[in-house]
């Protein structure tokens, strides 16, 4: 005979499954999804937080070139005479106008050589007077001896005057003509002597005006190797000036030498001043150097307000010579995606950003960063561009 259960017994599996799922629900229905393998956290969003979004955008892709910031000329001063430096007028870094006292050399010698050069030529006057006197002498003796002598040889040809009588006047007219040759060559080497010595102190003035030396150009003093006391030697540097205006100089790489031709703008980077900026071609050398096959680019800052760093002014701007300068050559342009970099959030070595989700939360998301742009930076890995973001994230 079969067991029969009861009817009500049949229900209760039915009844018990029920209610499990039924209180599977109930604990599960508040559980987020699963994070995004990169979320590392996740919360509610502030009331009245800022946000920004990730644009997906393209950049062009650039070369670098470096270089360094050079002024365009450079003058070396140096002394024309030998002495000692009495006074050094000027100091690293100040700006001086042509024509402007740079160094004082001793002079007292000179000024005692001039002095007797002088002195010389005043005694060579003297001298020189006198030997004209005595010449006027010698020919007015010259020319009464030559007188009796042609009288004295038509007498002897007449049978009047004896032969002795014309020797004696033909002896004392050449005489009297030797005398005056003489005497005219005496004022002559005089002359010369005197000639030499008006040219020796002209010499000594100018070697006199080079003991204050001054600018050639305007510019600032860029080096000074030189201290009060020091004997200085004609041809040593003393003081570097450097031109006012400045310009980068860059070695480029060869196979970019068709993009760089002047008149071209591009954008520079100096590093030590945290800037970029426009600048322009200049001059182009055309040949390339053999061993490191690049070629010599010159570029300027375009003049624009003084209280800009692209100025050309160096006393209103922080460009000084010699600082590193990257120049970017732009080839190509790349899909990216950047964000405000006041979204980025740096946990120690860990760069994230708060992405915001629908349900008005944020989840903090760790981000591969690449290049800055101004006041973006790339994203290079993390995003794909559109997402909302907490503009200032809380730690």
């Amino acid at each position: 005979m079969p067991h029969i259960f009861p009817r009500p017994l049949l229900f209760l599996p039915v009844i018990l499954l029920t209610l499990l799922l039924g209180g599977a629900w109930l604990l599960l229905k508040d559980v987020p999804p699963e994070p995004s393998p990169s979320d590392v956290q996740r919360g509610a969003l502030p009331p009245g937080a800022e946000t920004a979004v990730a644009l997906r955008t393209t950049v062009p892709v650039w070369v670098e070139a470096v270089g360094e910031v050079r002024p365009r000329g450079e003058t070396a001063v140096s002394a024309q005479v030998q002495a000692e430096v009495r006074r050094v007028l000027v100091r690293p870094g100040q700006r001086v106008r042509r024509g402007d006292p740079l160094l004082e050399l001793d002079d007292r010698e000179l000024q005692a050589r001039l002095a007797q050069g002088r002195h010389d030529l005043v005694a060579m006057g003297s001298a020189l007077k006198r030997a004209q006197q005595g010449r006027e002498k010698a020919q007015a003796a010259f020319d009464l001896a030559r007188a009796e002598f042609g009288r004295i040889e038509v007498l002897h040809t007449q049978g009047a005057a004896a032969v002795q009588e014309l020797d004696q006047a033909r002896a004392a007219f050449l005489a009297a003509r030797a005398e005056d040759g003489q005497a005219e060559h005496s004022i002559q080497e005089l002359k010369a002597q005197q000639s030499r010595l008006e040219q020796r102190i002209q010499e000594l003035t100018v070697a006199l005006g080079h003991t204050t030396i001054t600018a050639s150009e305007d510019g600032i003093i860029a080096r000074r190797s030189v201290e009060p006391g020091d004997v200085v030697q004609p041809g040593r540097t003393l003081l570097l000036l450097h031109s006012p205006d400045l310009r980068l100089e860059v070695q480029a790489p060869e196979r970019f030498h068709h993009l760089l031709t002047p008149g071209a703008e591009f954008t520079a980077r100096v590093d030590a001043l945290n800037r970029e900026f426009p600048v322009i071609v200049d001059e182009v050398e055309p040949g390339a150097s053999t061993d490191s096959r690049t070629f010599l680019v010159k570029l300027v800052p375009p003049a624009t307000d003084p209280e800009d760093l692209g100025t050309t002014d160096i006393a209103t701007t922080h460009l000084r010579p010699g600082m590193f300068v990257r120049l970017h050559i732009p080839v190509h342009v790349e899909p990216v995606v950047l964000v405000d970099a006041r979204t980025v959030l740096r946990v120690g070595q860990l760069e994230l950003v708060a992405v915001i989700r629908d349900d008005a939360t944020y989840a903090l998301r760790h981000l591969r960063l690449g290049r800055a742009h101004d006041e973006m930076v790339e994203v290079l890995s993390g995003l794909e561009g559109g997402e909302r973001l907490w503009l200032h994230p809380a730690p």
